[in-house]
């Protein structure tokens, strides 16, 4: 499915307006009406890419505003520094995937950040992060290399950060 420009890549729907065919649902609750509301997005391979980024990076602040809709259909991710702790940190929006494999590019992708952490890369992150940052973002690529599929977050409902927007 393409991006469409006109709408939010996330979004907080009434559960039965829940488009269903290009969308993942993340989870679901109560609004303060106490109506049924879903939190969904869009199942795009920008967006999988996205969420590929965020889970090496620890991304513990995925908001839904934080992921910005172009006027072509890409999507922009807005990163407020909130990353690359050495605690497992994860907070997102993009729960949509868990369990799926990924595919050829987003392994092709992990696969590149491996390679460059031993190069250039690599000499750049030390001048800004911490050894244990840089040895943690290493160990999620080589869990994610070797699972190849998106991970879920520890307990029962997706670690989300607050508020979702």
């Amino acid at each position: 499915k393409e991006p469409d420009p006109e709408q939010a890549a996330v979004d907080l729907v009434v559960t039965d307006e829940v488009a269903g065919d290009g969308w993942k649902t993340v989870l679901e609750g109560s609004d303060e009406t106490g109506r049924s509301v879903t939190l969904v997005h869009e199942d795009s391979p920008g967006l999988r890419r996205m969420a590929v980024f965020d889970i090496l990076v620890n991304n513990a602040d995925r908001k839904g505003n934080h992921v910005l809709a172009m006027i072509d259909g890409h999507r922009h991710g807005v990163d407020h520094g909130l990353t690359f702790h050495a605690e497992h940190k994860l907070r997102t929006v993009l729960w949509g995937w868990i369990g799926d494999e990924l595919t050829a590019e987003e392994l092709d992708g992990v696969d590149r950040v491996v390679a460059g952490l031993d190069g250039d890369l690599g000499a750049e992150l030390a001048e800004l992060l911490s050894a244990d940052e840089i040895a943690s973002l290493a160990a999620r690529c080589s869990i994610l290399r070797s699972t190849a599929r998106f991970p879920g977050p520890a307990g029962e409902m997706p670690a989300v950060p607050w508020p979702l927007f």
